[in-house]
């Protein structure tokens, strides 16, 4: 996360929620995310705005698309099979 008014300043953060509604503006979609700075400092105040990249991991798309149904086959075979 880096505040407009600290730039020098690069704070390090978890998300802990996103809303699954999000805000159109500008052409673009808006979610609110809450997060916890993991080294909170002192020159925070209320108010301060900035950007802030979020890092997740990368998955082969074949995963995204078969994962929940190889999950349900597992579960089926642990179910039914002695």
């Amino acid at each position: 996360l880096v505040l407009n008014s600290l730039p020098d300043q690069d704070l390090v953060f978890q998300v802990e929620k996103i809303t699954p509604v999000s805000v159109a503006r500008e052409g673009l979609n808006y979610f609110r995310v809450e997060a916890r700075l993991q080294e909170p400092s002192e020159r925070l105040r209320p108010g301060m705005e900035g950007y802030g990249k979020v890092v997740i991991d990368r998955r082969q798309l074949a995963w995204i698309w078969t994962h929940e149904m190889i999950d349900w086959v597992y579960l089926w075979a642990w179910k039914w099979l002695p």
